[in-house]
Order: C-alpha cells, then structure tokens, then sequence
C-alpha cells in the first residue's frame, strides 16, 4: 500500500483514501478488539482546516449514505477547551458532564486538601 500511496503522491493526486482492515500485533487487552478498519489518507500541502474539512465533508456522505441523516455541523473544540472542560483530549460531549471550577467556594475554608491546591473543580 505504501508503495502504490506514493506512486498516486508522484503522479499527482493530491488526495488517498483507503478503507483498510487493521489486525492488533499487540497482546489483547479488554477494551480493545483484535482488529478494526480504518480510514487512511494521504493529503499533499494542507493545512488543520483542509484536513477537518475534508473528513466532515467525508463523515457528513457517509452519515447520509449510510443511515439517511443530515448532518449539518461538527462541533469544535481546541486543545485547552477540551481539558479544562472535560479533562480530556477525546470527550465524550453526549451526557454534558464539563467540569465546573470551585476554587471560590472550596479553596481557604480550612480543609488543607483544597486549600494547598492550585485549582478545584
């Protein structure tokens, strides 16, 4: 594949996709199955707003293709909206469970687990 992904790349496309079945070579652990499929691409002179653009242009076909739903938009965080909201780089935005900041009402009460703390939430 990495051969043919070049030869595309040489030969002008400026966009690869391929739909491929992956096989785990690691030790099998709970939360992970053996295989998966994944969606790979190869994108010649972009920048973070191609990329995103071009796979919610691809997840929006799908979606539609697939189970007949519009979608119209994918909410967007940066890097630090997700930490500090979620605590986590990969929310899970579906329940609404952002953490709230504490700081006014735990920190300088007397309870040495908060008060030594930079940041409650």
């Amino acid at each position: 594949p990495q051969t043919f992904t070049q030869l595309l790349m040489v030969g002008g496309m400026d966009k690869y996709f391929q739909i491929v079945k992956c096989f785990r070579d690691e030790d099998l652990r709970a939360d992970r199955q053996p295989e998966f499929t994944q969606i790979d691409c190869e994108m010649a002179f972009v920048e973070q707003e191609d990329i995103l653009n071009t796979f919610e242009d691809f997840t929006r076909h799908l979606i539609k293709a697939v189970k007949v739903v519009d979608v119209t938009e994918f909410p967007r965080m940066t890097y630090e909206e997700a930490m500090k909201k979620y605590g986590n780089d990969k929310p899970d935005i579906r329940f609404g469970m952002e953490f709230g900041e504490l700081n006014d009402l735990a920190k300088d009460k007397g309870f040495n687990v908060f008060d030594s703390q930079e940041l409650v939430v």
